[in-house]
């Protein structure tokens, strides 16, 4: 292009007349309408291409009410961090292009009231705080379609959830069924909706098998939170051959502390992780976990927000996936 040569910028009719079809044919081709043949696509999308025609997104949105983007507001990003990247390869195959806003809880209002002002088709939310209600957030979304991704179990709104309270059972009940009848507890933070069920979950484990709970030390999901809860169980005396972690990057903590004061895993104390994360199958010993698994939840929420855009009448409910338990190197009958 010469210097100072303004380009001309084409419209949807020049692409009908170049391509020698109705403009109504050409907004079918760019909205995906399935009322288009193969070959009458083609032709549209190269005289698109050879014209570098950009759609105006304004006139798209008001002929079709569908803006085709989804909004991701999450509040804690680790705990959508590992699902966030399925999310927009997902929303991506499907048509949609996701925008991700990452918040401190003051500024949840502001942030979505912007995404609903940019006529988002869908709202995305993922948060393991119990600071924000599912209701408030509902009251938050007006009449736009949302789901949750990390929710209270048994929640009345749309949400996708791991059965985090069954996982902490699975873990326990390994141990259970090992022969450990002295199980501790590192727990996550108290105001962490995960953490609080799989606390819940270890302590129905124990309770169904008549078996008195052991110390449960907060950490903070974090190796060192880890780490330091075992130094702390250690120091205070009490009797346990067994360790229930709330994730896996506390166990690798405790792991290392039970390492460096003389004890062996799994020869001298068992233990449990929870999320298999990558790491958890490198370990030494490899961890026995819960898997949790984030791309599955990742697709169940994409295509759950999908079905209610496409699908007005979609029930709204909330979708439970059930977690598994990997045994692997960590974990041992009692001696």
């Amino acid at each position: 292009m010469a210097a100072g040569k303004i380009s001309k910028r084409y419209t949807i009719y020049d692409v009908a007349e170049a391509a020698g079809v109705s403009y109504q044919t050409v907004s079918r081709v760019i909205n995906k309408s399935p009322n288009v043949s193969e070959e009458t696509r083609l032709r549209v999308m190269n005289a698109i291409q050879e014209l570098e025609y950009r759609p105006n997104k304004s006139a798209q949105v008001l002929n079709t009410h569908r803006s085709s983007l989804l909004e991701v507001i999450a509040l804690d990003i680790l705990s959508g961090a590992p699902a966030i990247d399925t999310m927009s390869y997902l929303a991506k195959e499907r048509g949609y292009k996701i925008v991700i806003s990452v918040i401190d809880e003051a500024d949840l209002e502001w942030v979505l009231q912007d995404a609903l002002g940019r006529s988002v088709d869908g709202v995305i939310f993922i948060s393991s705080s119990a600071r924000i209600s599912s209701e408030r957030f509902r009251d938050l979304c007006q009449k736009t379609p949302f789901v949750q991704m990390i929710a209270e179990y048994g929640t009345a709104v749309p949400s996708v959830v791991l059965d985090q309270q069954y996982g902490s059972q699975l873990a326990t009940r390994h141990l259970i069924d090992l022969g450990h009848r002295h199980i501790a507890e590192i727990c996550g933070p108290h105001g962490n909706i995960d953490s609080r069920a799989r606390h819940e979950g270890w302590l129905a484990a124990l309770a169904e098998c008549g078996l008195e709970p052991g110390p449960s030390i907060p950490g903070r999901f974090t190796v060192e939170g880890g780490y330091t809860a075992v130094e702390i169980l250690l120091d205070s005396g009490q009797l346990f051959t067994g360790i229930v972690s709330a994730n896996d990057e506390m166990a690798l903590g405790a792991i290392r502390a039970l390492h460096e004061r003389g004890l062996r895993v799994p020869d001298d104390i068992s233990i449990v992780g929870f999320d298999d994360v990558h790491l958890a199958a490198y370990a030494m010993p490899p961890l026995t976990t819960v898997r949790q698994d984030f791309r599955l939840m990742a697709k169940h929420t994409i295509d759950y927000i999908i079905e209610m855009i496409e699908k007005p009448a979609t029930l709204l409910e909330q979708r439970v996936i059930v977690p598994q338990l990997i045994v692997r190197e960590s974990t041992r009958p009692v001696a």
